[in-house]
């Protein structure tokens, strides 16, 4: 049986721009103090895997099923499944590269991809991406194509495109080929392609068709006719590319050409003249940082949909900002951002900055009963510490683990959390306890 103890008073769950705080024991909180909890779950063998792992009460330790594939583990919420990725050498050329895709309720291989190698001699850069709530692997590099001794070639960038949830052996991609130099990222509705300053390609994942955008020909928003000498694009949207400005000019929102813009979504009482930065999270999700509040030292964040323009969640958060990663649950509903929790079905959210008597919180992971794991971060002079804590959404209370050795999943899917056993190299799964 694990031990827990609650930390009193942390929580803040917010409804929109409204906080409260609260503190107490949540008997249907999964994570309580009874311990790990048994019972049936679809699809679960009743046999325990050979790992056994020291994990949160929310899943059950006594089924499950475990794979020794070597590679990097890639979680796929969406699909319920588990991509591996995996690196080997080529017979007498450029290392290969691929994916062997899991599910993850069984274990069982549903796909796996054929073998892709780089253009030059380095590695290739994985990309998962969601678009229209459909789930995608992709490999990148760029290089010379096409020369010889006497040709000397041209610049390309070459992207290999797997739909997650293929199925069979040998899955070819959709290869596309664009132009020129450039890096590959995951735009948020398509893949973009940054070829030079000026010009970014977008790639559909389904199709593999291309868009040239040329960024000096975007039109900059009416409130900032001047925003055309200084702008980045941070994504892109079912409407066209998410530009943001850069800090060199007063005008520090963001706008899709021809659509919304920061001012459509700015939130009563903040000062229009605080600066709002933006992040693409997925296909349609945004998260906005709006700044100070006015006659206040909170900062405002929200979370907003943006194929509508629709804010679905906002939260006031005192204290400094915390970085770190983004994890939105399977199901959608719960997004880990930092040391912020949103529950976009809600509207709700919780802050867990550093305050001059709190710790700050970064999360790792959110699951769709609203259980979010992550580590409370204590600072004594040079030295900081990680305190495993986990936070369930439906009640804004928070426990920290008696046991800092315990394990995080790194995905949590199908009714399924995904570990990393680094001991034997293992992955193993655990259903969820009933």
């Amino acid at each position: 049986m694990r031990a827990t103890r609650w930390i009193a008073c942390a929580a803040v769950v917010v409804a929109l721009l409204a906080g409260c705080s609260d503190s107490g024991e949540d008997e249907e909180n999964p994570g309580a103090k009874d311990g790990k909890r048994t019972g049936p779950s679809p699809s679960a063998e009743a046999t325990p895997p050979g790992t056994q792992l020291e994990v949160p009460a929310l899943y059950d330790t006594g089924r499950g099923w475990e794979s020794t594939e070597e590679g990097t583990q890639l979680p796929l919420p969406r699909t319920g499944a588990v991509a591996v990725y995996w690196e080997r050498p080529g017979e007498g050329g450029a290392d290969e590269y691929g994916f062997t895709v899991l599910d993850a309720e069984t274990g069982e291989k549903r796909w796996s991809s054929v073998p892709v190698s780089p253009l030059e001699s380095t590695n290739l850069p994985y990309i998962r991406a969601t678009v229209d709530g459909k789930e995608y692997l992709a490999l990148w590099s760029s290089g010379t194509t096409d020369d010889d001794a006497i040709n000397r070639g041209k610049e390309i960038v070459a992207i290999d495109i797997f739909p997650a949830d293929s199925s069979g052996d040998g899955v070819r991609p959709v290869h596309v080929e664009v132009d020129g130099e450039g890096k590959v990222r995951d735009g948020g509705a398509g893949l973009l392609v940054q070829s030079g300053d000026d010009t970014v390609v977008a790639v559909d994942p389904a199709t593999g068709d291309t868009t040239e955008y040329r960024v000096n020909d975007q039109d900059p928003p009416a409130d900032c006719p001047e925003c055309d000498s200084s702008w980045q694009v941070k994504g892109l949207t079912d409407d066209g590319l998410l530009i943001g400005t850069s800090i060199d000019i007063d005008y520090n929102g963001f706008w899709v050409p021809g659509g919304l813009t920061a001012a459509d979504l700015r939130p009563k009482g903040v000062d229009p003249e605080e600066p709002s930065r933006v992040q693409v999270i997925s296909d349609d999700l945004l998260v906005v940082d709006w700044g100070q509040e006015r006659n206040s030292d909170a900062i405002v964040w929200s979370a907003v949909d943006s194929s509508s323009g629709k804010t679905l969640a906002t939260v006031r958060c005192e204290g400094d900002t915390t970085t770190g990663d983004h994890h939105l649950s399977a199901n959608g509903r719960y997004l880990a951002h930092g040391g912020r929790v949103f529950d976009l079905e809600e509207g709700t959210g919780v802050c867990f900055e550093r305050t001059d008597s709190t710790n700050a919180v970064e999360f790792q992971l959110a699951t769709d009963e609203g259980v979010v794991y992550g580590n409370a971060i204590g600072s004594g002079g040079f030295i900081s510490s990680e305190q495993p804590v986990q936070l369930d959404m439906r009640t804004g209370k928070i426990e920290e683990f008696d046991d800092v050795t315990i394990d995080f999943p790194f995905g949590d899917t199908a009714g399924f959390g995904l570990f990393w056993d680094e001991a034997s190299r293992t992955m193993v799964a655990y259903p969820h306890a009933s």
